[in-house]
């Protein structure tokens, strides 16, 4: 009798195949193309556009990886010993730290991070239009999402908005889900998205108004009687209403804060007594912009070559006129109108910020992948072309519109400013190490105005301190900071302009001893306080 052979304990060719069945081949190559993309430049230092913020987000990590991994309490170098600052929940920096833990503090980490939430945010707008309108219109979707020149920059700089972004897709997402089929884990990933958007970027709340939309066109007003959307719409607004309050806590303890419910140009009291009145920095409100041309003029501007390229727009507007009647559109459409509203509402920060126009993209992206879905239809293009070559056809002619609006854009000059980085900071950053021991404490002028609470100088200096600009500081509380709370030297690279703007200033440096700091860019000055 012939023994039968054991079956394979794992089939691969089957699995293989299933595998291929599940896998949608169009979303591997966007986000292919799209990690390539954002790779560019990638080892580039943080001396390129709104390095200030990406530069904050890395202090805050060094900090966590320094000093303590409690998340709760997240500290800065400018804010003396302690810098305790309230600020959005500091995910992202956190989840840095950990890798620095492990593979030690390489900024390159920082940038493999926000690619790795940006690439989430291409995925799970492709699952989301699949869900809302189909497959073609899901790819669409996520290819605007992986080639938009801001999404891509931004999506290897170290902000929250990244992480903001695939966080309230997924909110929307698991509600929408939720909503069609009834799955509870669909809820919990509803809750989770919406809570973990507002806690990294309190603005993401807006996706509310989508989630709202959607149980609205399901439910009617038998929406309000389901305690698994209802609780955990409550439940991820409660957690962010939670962190909040402590993060406001925090402030009104150390006064220092990232300008989210108070202007983020402050210090604790006892510091701000002897500081000169600085220029206000407050990214809400400013309602005054809404009356002045040139702010609708830039937001066109940055949302026709940055954001969606006048390709992107012109499909994004045909979108909006003529497809009001695809089911689910509303969803889209109220996303949209929030987000659009919303911008006004915080004029001042979206005035100054090309990131705080982030959130227009996943609806929009949603609206380009109704009217753009048959170029990513694969058996409609190789019904229509009679034969294989009607996807890769299309598939070279929107990827070669997609480099070229990326091109055209100016992104590259812009943003990542190849040719331009500013590394003088750097330089000076490296000197201060070699002069300035360990422990001392900074004082640090860099700006003249809207500079106070720099994190730039002090983070590449690997020391702590404060930081002022030439607006506000003054003799008094230079001399409250050395004889009060330990300040040991004062550094700016303005010194000439000082000289000259602020000759109290000046005078009471002169009478402190000047350090060398070798060769560095022309204006830097240290002084020794003590």
């Amino acid at each position: 009798m012939t023994a039968r052979s054991s079956p394979p304990l794992l089939d691969f060719p089957r699995l293989l195949s299933r595998l291929a069945r599940r896998v949608d081949v169009g979303l591997v190559l966007i986000l292919l193309l799209g990690t390539c993309l954002r790779l560019l430049y990638l080892d580039h230092p943080f001396a390129e556009a709104h390095r200030w913020r990406s530069v904050t987000n890395a202090d805050i990590t060094r900090n966590f990886f320094l000093r303590s991994l409690n998340i709760l309490y997240p500290q800065v170098s400018w804010g003396g010993p302690d810098g305790y600052v309230g600020m959005e929940f500091p995910l992202l920096q956190w989840t840095t730290a950990v890798l620095y833990r492990l593979f030690g503090e390489h900024e390159v980490l920082c940038r493999l991070v926000s690619i790795v939430f940006s690439l989430g945010a291409v995925a799970a707008i492709y699952a989301l239009g699949r869900q809302l309108f189909g497959r073609a219109e899901g790819r669409a979707a996520a290819f605007l999402l992986a080639v938009s020149p801001s999404v891509v920059f931004f999506g290897r700089s170290f902000i929250s908005d990244t992480p903001m972004l695939l966080f309230g897709v997924l909110g929307v997402l698991g509600f929408v889900i939720y909503l069609r089929d009834g799955s509870r884990v669909a809820a919990i990933l509803g809750t989770a998205g919406l809570a973990l958007a507002g806690l990294v970027k309190l603005p993401a709340v807006v996706i509310c108004a989508p989630i709202g939309w959607a149980a609205w066109r399901a439910r009617r007003w038998t929406a309000l009687r389901d305690p698994w959307l209802v609780g955990g719409i409550a439940t991820g607004l409660l957690l962010v209403v939670a962190w909040y309050w402590h993060a406001d806590r925090i402030y009104h303890a150390t006064g220092l804060t990232q300008a989210i419910l108070h202007p983020s140009n402050d210090y604790a009291p006892a510091i701000a007594a002897s500081m000169r009145q600085p220029v206000r920095v407050f990214h809400w409100g400013a309602f005054q912009l809404l009356l002045d041309p040139a702010f609708y003029t830039r937001m066109l501007d940055w949302i026709w070559h940055l954001h969606l390229t006048p390709i992107g727009f012109a499909i994004v507007l045909v979108a909006l006129t003529t497809m009001t009647r695809v089911p689910g559109y509303g969803v889209a459409g109220a996303w949209l109108a929030t987000v659009v509203a919303s911008i006004l509402f915080t004029a001042e920060g979206n005035f100054h910020h090309e990131f705080h126009q982030l959130p227009l993209m996943p609806p929009a992206a949603l609206l380009f992948g109704l009217v753009a879905a048959p170029l990513f239809d694969g058996p409609a293009l190789r019904e229509r072309f009679r034969g294989w070559w009607g996807p890769p056809a299309a598939a070279v002619l929107v990827v070669t519109l997609g480099l070229l609006s990326f091109h055209y854009s100016g992104v590259v000059r812009q943003l990542y400013r190849p040719r331009a980085l500013d590394m003088g900071p750097i330089a000076i950053g490296h000197a201060l190490r070699r002069a300035v021991p360990t422990d001392q404490l900074l004082v640090t002028v860099e700006y003249q105005q809207y500079g106070i609470n720099s994190p730039i100088l002090l983070y590449h200096a690997q020391r702590r301190g404060w930081s002022f600009d030439m607006r506000s500081i003054s003799p008094h509380v230079i001399e409250r900071l050395r004889s009060r709370f330990g300040a040991r030297f004062f550094v700016t690279t303005l010194w000439p302009q000082l000289e000259q703007q602020q000759p109290e200033v000046a005078e009471y440096l002169r009478q402190k001893p000047r350090v060398d700091l070798g060769a560095v860019p022309r204006g830097t000055a240290l002084f020794r306080l003590d």
